[in-house]
């Protein structure tokens, strides 16, 4: 009887373990399409409405309330299952669509942040005495009303992973969310470095969603339809841009880097002439630099219509009119190589050409009329500016700045910009470290004599040069200003109108930017209006949906307030991390992938020794807030002082570790929760509040990000409130 009693235990246990395999591939399946699609969402978003690329971390945060919100339902019905087909819809013809809709470059209110915009698309014919009242309304009207159609897009896919976690057990679960987390991340990276579009990267989003909608014939054939559309190529390579000549069309093409949508315009060759003197390179529907034929054999035919060429002859020659006859030239901001060419054309015997995005190198390569990249005297680096002067160990007789506007933030995780980094005192300081005794630096930007970004960049140069640099207005491109430091800067140039003087009574108002607060296109220390606008829009229509789907108060227990805290504790700890590690490392895409895949791996191994041992959740704090406390004293510039590979692996493990403890914390109280769905979502609720705090930095630095991750995790273990747990049995 005993026996039979046994059998019957275990063949419950045996069907009990095989129901859980499909449920936990499936959770696998969904995890990975709310990672996957995050990161589909917010690069897409950006790239075609450009208020979202200056402003990334709102499409991040609605992400996470959305699958946030659909965990804690975890009811398909209340999940919009069956609407999914249309958000989706919505969301990636809206974004594919946006030039035609004019949402490309909305009109931003407030001036704070220096944000590419076009009010004339919305206001031409309007009175220009309403465009300050029309401005605001309708930003705060559309930015909103896309976070919204965000939300609803994610609330399914939270939905997906809610309901296949009850299947599991709660540690359980949580790894195989992890493990497709992890997985979304790495196809995501793969596409991004195969510079696939975004047709291709539906394709794989809705091919892995397939089995979700198995039953659900219309929704299949509107996945199909949108990958179609997306794939046709009047979207795939849209007209943003005329830069046509006369009745001449510009050949136009468009490719896809980590970065950029890169929209290539070759400009038609004038009589006598065999190919384009000039291709003209768009990214994300923004002017961001030429290709041009300087060479000796065109410009001696002095063709009418090559005028482009003849101004940017003169601005690419001016460095060597302060260093003549260079023998080594370092050139950040490369690009398809404009400044290698004219550092070639001017005697360099050698030359470093360091450029973040390997597509306009390979445009370059491929394109460049006088083709530089070609040269045996020339190495290209595809790197970011700051990791390559740590690395650096050459000295240069000339370092040309190129204009390096990036357009673009360096994470979805951050607010700061890809180049941010790049005009930071120290960054100059680091730079001035890299010139031979008599060597000169060169920058060149294109933001006019009174700007407040002109005035930063000079002041800057001024702090780590400790000398006052010689600006000179160009005029190039529109509002170029060059400024020259070191040897070369008491060369006197006739032709171009000397601002220096003009600059140097302005730092009465000048505020620099640092490592600690590097905002070049922020005016001020401030949190600009259009941010704190929308988040409480934004905070307003949660709320909303909240209370329609679950009552708040349920919410509000000991255990998810400790669970929402820890998620807030967890991005800004993310976020900070990330950022810091930019310093080390460099701002690159592979950079920002394999930092934050490497946090969801000490997650998952944190998870993971939790299932098979015990652990004491207060020793766990105790280790976090020690460390935390320590990296608020101990700067990552301090592991710049040990040597190569011993100095990257010390400054990986210490941002690696607040990461593990924190993961441990987390699994210790996630193993007791009832309703383990609800409580990741919870969590990820607390990541919503932890994006919204990450604005802080704008005002406090990246430092305040430390001091919010202690208060937090500080709040979190307050929540509990009771003696500390020792978790003893095996998941």
């Amino acid at each position: 009887m005993a026996g039979d009693i046994n059998t019957e235990a275990d063949r419950t246990r045996e069907e009990s373990q095989m129901a859980r395999k499909p449920s936990a591939f499936m959770l696998f399946l969904a995890s990975f399409l709310a990672l996957y699609f995050e990161l589909v969402v917010i690069r897409y978003l950006s790239t075609e409405i450009r208020v979202f690329a200056y402003l990334k971390n709102l499409a991040l945060v609605a992400s996470f309330f959305g699958i946030g919100l659909g965990m804690i339902v975890a009811d398909s019905r209340k999940t919009r299952k069956t609407l999914f087909p249309l958000f989706a819809s919505v969301l990636f013809l809206m974004i594919a669509f946006a030039p035609i809709l004019h949402l490309t470059h909305l009109p931003v209110p407030g001036g704070q942040y220096g944000i590419f915009a076009d009010t004339h698309t919305y206001f031409h014919g309007v009175l220009d005495v309403m465009t300050p009242f029309l401005v605001p309304l309708i930003f705060f009207a559309v930015v909103p009303a896309i976070l919204y159609v965000v939300v609803m897009f994610f609330l399914t896919l939270g939905g997906l992973v809610g309901e296949h976690f009850a299947a599991l057990p709660p540690l359980s679960a949580y790894g195989w969310n992890l493990a497709g987390s992890l997985a979304g991340i790495s196809a995501f990276t793969l596409l991004s470095f195969s510079t696939a579009s975004p047709w291709i990267w539906l394709f794989l989003g809705f091919a892995v969603a397939t089995p979700f909608f198995l039953r659900e014939r219309g929704a299949l054939a509107t996945f199909v339809l949108l990958i179609c559309v997306l794939a046709l190529p009047s979207v795939q390579n849209p007209q943003s841009h005329k830069y046509d000549q006369g009745s001449t069309s510009s050949e136009q093409r468009t490719f896809w880097s980590p970065y950029y949508r890169i929209t290539f315009y070759a400009v038609p060759p004038p009589a006598g002439w065999t190919r384009p003197p000039a291709y003209v390179i768009d990214v994300n529907h923004d002017y961001h630099q030429k290709m041009l034929d300087l060479s000796a054999d065109f410009m001696a035919r002095n063709f009418p219509s090559a005028e482009a060429n003849r101004i940017g002859f003169a601005a690419y020659s001016l460095p060597y009119r302060f260093v003549p006859h260079p023998a080594r030239v370092l050139v950040v901001g490369a690009g398809t190589g404009n400044d290698v060419a004219a550092a070639l054309r001017n005697g360099a015997e050698h030359v470093d050409a360091v450029e973040i995005d390997p597509t306009l190198v390979d445009l370059g390569r491929a394109f460049h009329p006088e083709h530089p990249y070609d040269s045996p005297r020339v190495s290209v680096h595809v790197n970011d500016a700051r990791a390559f002067f740590k690395r650096a160990q050459d000295k240069y007789d000339l370092i040309v700045f190129g204009f390096l506007d990036s357009h673009t933030m360096f994470s979805s995780l951050s607010v700061l910009r890809l180049d941010d980094y790049v005009y930071t005192t120290e960054s100059f300081r680091e730079a001035r470290n890299l010139l031979a005794p008599n060597g000169t630096a060169v920058l060149a930007f294109d933001t006019g004599r009174t700007s407040y970004i002109t005035d930063r960049i000079f002041f800057n140069l001024k702090q780590a040069f400790g000398k006052v640099p010689v600006a000179y207005y160009t005029g190039y491109e529109g509002a170029g200003v060059v400024f020259v430091e070191g040897n070369g800067n008491e060369q006197a140039i006739a032709n171009y109108p000397e601002i220096s003087r003009e600059l140097q009574s302005h730092q009465a108002t000048a505020l620099m930017s640092t490592d600690h607060w590097p905002f070049l296109y922020l005016e001020s220390k401030t949190i600009p209006i259009e941010i704190v606008g929308v988040v409480i829009l934004f905070l307003m229509f949660s709320q909303s949906i909240l209370r329609r789907q679950i009552p708040i108060l349920q919410l509000t227990t000991r255990q998810n307030s400790h669970l929402f805290f820890l998620g807030a504790g967890f991005l800004l700890l993310e976020t900070k991390a990330v950022t810091e590690l930019s310093l080390l490392f460099g701002s690159t895409w592979i950079v920002n992938a394999v930092v934050i895949a490497a946090f969801l791996a000490m997650s998952l191994l944190a998870n993971t020794l939790m299932i098979f041992r015990k652990g004491s959740r207060r020793w766990f704090y105790t280790a976090l807030f020690t460390l935390l406390l320590i990296d608020l004293f101990l700067p990552y510039s301090f592991f710049n002082i040990l040597p190569g590979a011993t100095g990257t692996i010390i400054a990986a493990s210490f941002a690696a570790l607040p990461v593990f403890f924190s993961g441990l914390v987390f699994s210790c109280a996630f193993r007791e929760v009832e309703i383990p769905a609800a409580g990741l979502g919870i969590n990820l609720m607390g990541a919503v509040i932890g994006g919204i705090l990450e604005n802080a930095v704008m005002v406090g630095g990246t430092p305040i990000l430390g001091v919010l991750a202690i208060l937090l995790y500080a709040v979190s273990a307050f929540t509990i409130r009771r003696p500390d747990i020792l978790v003893t049995h095996s998941a």
